[in-house]
């Protein structure tokens, strides 16, 4: 296929858009490296993604045109990876990787059942692993939508007062199981959480065969004595971020498309945030982070998952079981 500045492709004698993509794929490249690194604000928001994928989108849909497009999937991939050089130069033992994956209030593509979906944990995985010509994750969190610390939680000893419900509850169940695949498949190495309180861990513990190793905690709550002492006795390393409840809102993705889109180059202005990715390269001999950046994918609500994509590139499928993902 090529590309052309008008947000086409010529497949033989078809012609694609990228606004007919229905699912997109966005990779920002490593964050560190661009040129308004100074502007992000070190405090608990989303300039930085939003930046990010602002910048992505205008480099390589019409600035410099890198981009692929899946028609039987219907996928449009920005850049495209296998020509945006990412990939680590030394050896995999010499890095640490961590990635968080974010569910969002827009993750759900079923009015009737609006449940996270667990294969966004694959998805993830996959494009992870394409962009960083990888085929492990030293530790993988997983965020679910809306959960905050709840220090009410934690005083009383009842959930009364706290934000997760048994739904959430077994909704996480499910999108944990697909994770203990990874982890039993040696792809990754230590499964975490997030935003969780005392009472929530010993719950889930009790539930999952795989407990968590690490639950990352909004950097305000990290002095709470409950958690500090059960993930002390659990040997559960606690970690803290500054990230948002919602790192990307579906307004907010919109108004990313409309600025960005031209009257040559567009993508569809019904795009919802699915899923993010953010991920770290840290150099382990100098404590150095190398790369950070994010992935993100969208989709339109009509995109329901019926179709299939068997993944046999060959990071993915040495040693590994085909991985199916649901698009």
């Amino acid at each position: 296929m090529t590309e052309n500045n008008e947000g086409q492709t010529s497949n033989g004698n078809s012609v694609i858009k990228t606004s007919d993509a229905a699912r997109v794929i966005v990779y920002t490249g490593n964050v560190m490296k661009q040129a308004n690194i100074n502007s992000f604000n070190s405090g608990k928001n989303n300039q930085e993604l939003v930046s990010a994928l602002t910048d992505t989108l205008k480099a390589y849909l019409y600035t410099k045109p890198m981009w692929t497009f899946d028609k039987v999937n219907g996928i449009l991939e920005i850049p495209d990876p296998f020509y945006f050089d990412q990939k680590l130069t030394e050896d995999r033992n010499e890095y640490e990787i961590t990635a968080k994956l974010f569910y969002l209030p827009s993750s759900s593509t079923s009015v009737i059942e609006p449940s996270p979906p667990p294969q966004y944990v694959a998805q993830s995985i996959y494009h992870l692993f394409k962009v960083l010509g990888i085929n492990t994750i030293d530790t993988f969190i997983v965020y679910f939508n809306g959960l905050i610390f709840n220090y009410s939680d934690e005083v009383d000893g009842s959930s009364s007062n706290d934000n997760f419900t048994k739904s959430d509850f077994d909704n996480l169940i499910k999108v944990w199981t697909e994770l203990e695949k990874f982890h039993v498949n040696n792809r990754i190495h230590k499964l975490g959480v997030s935003e969780f309180t005392k009472n929530r861990l010993e719950s889930f513990i009790n539930a999952v065969e795989i407990s968590p190793k690490v639950n990352q905690i909004n950097i305000i709550d990290c002095n709470n004595g409950e958690i500090l002492e059960f993930a002390k006795k659990n040997d559960i390393e606690l970690l803290t971020h500054r990230d948002p409840t919602v790192i990307l809102p579906s307004k907010t993705f919109r108004n990313i498309i409309e600025e960005t889109n031209t009257n040559k180059i567009s993508l569809n202005n019904d795009l919802l945030p699915r899923w993010v990715l953010k991920y770290s390269v840290m150099i382990k001999c100098r404590g150095v982070v190398a790369n950070k950046g994010y992935i993100v994918m969208g989709s339109t609500p009509n995109s329901v998952s019926l179709q299939y994509l068997t993944l046999k590139h060959q990071y993915l499928t040495l040693h590994l079981p085909i991985i199916i993902l649901y698009y």
